[in-house]
C-alpha cells in the first residue's frame, strides 16, 4: 500500500516534490518560538559540522567555528584543537548527532535555547597526524546539553557539556 501511494503521480516527479503549495513551510508563518528552535538547531548542527571539519587538520582558526560557536563553547573547541595540533593529532571519521530543543526563553521573543543531544562519536576517532589511530579506545554515545544564544551575528552555541553518561 505504501508503494502504491509513493508511486502515484507524474513519472518524472519525485515524491518529495509533490507538496501542495498551501502546505509548504514559510518563514513568515513561523512563530517566534518555532523560528528560534529552527535557528538554534542550525547553529548547533553548524558548530558540530565545523568542529568535525576543523578536527581533520586540528585547525583552531577555522572560520566556521566562530560562525556557529562563541563563549565557552568556542574556547572548549579551540583549546581541544590547539592541544591536538601541538600533540600531532587529528580527529577523523563521522560524528552523528540528533539534537532537540527542550526550551526557548523568553517564549514571546526568544534569545536563548536549550538543546539536548546524544552525540555519537563511535566513528569519529583521534588519529596521529602521520596516520593510524592514537589508541584502540572506541568512541561512544554521550548525553550532551547545550545553550544556544541569539547574538548580533545570529544564533551561536555558547556552551555545551558532553556528559560521561551514555545515551
Amino acid at each position: 500500500m505504501l508503494l502504491v501511494a509513493c508511486g502515484s503521480g507524474a513519472p518524472d516527479e519525485q515524491p518529495s516534490q509533490r507538496v501542495p503549495s498551501s502546505a509548504a513551510p514559510s518563514v513568515t508563518m513561523l512563530g517566534p518560538s518555532a523560528a528560534a528552535e529552527r535557528d538554534a538547531l542550525v547553529a548547533y548542527r553548524g558548530m558540530w559540522s565545523a568542529f568535525v571539519e576543523a578536527g581533520k587538520t586540528s585547525d583552531p582558526d577555522a572560520p566556521d567555528l566562530r560562525k556557529y560557536a562563541s563563549d565557552d563553547a568556542l574556547k572548549l573547541i579551540v583549546s581541544g584543537l590547539v592541544t591536538n595540533r601541538d600533540q600531532g593529532k587529528v580527529i577523523l571519521g563521522d560524528l552523528a548527532i540528533d539534537p532537540k530543543v527542550t526550551a526557548v526563553t523568553p517564549v514571546d521573543a526568544p534569545t536563548e535555547a536549550s538543546v539536548v543531544d546524544c552525540v555519537n562519536d563511535e566513528k569519529w576517532l583521534v588519529h596521529k597526524a602521520s596516520g593510524g589511530l592514537v589508541n584502540d579506545v572506541p568512541g561512544g554515545k554521550h548525553h550532551t546539553t547545550a545553550t544556544v544564544k541569539r547574538t548580533a551575528d545570529g544564533w551561536k552555541v555558547s556552551r555545551f557539556v558532553i556528559g560521561s553518561e551514555s545515551c
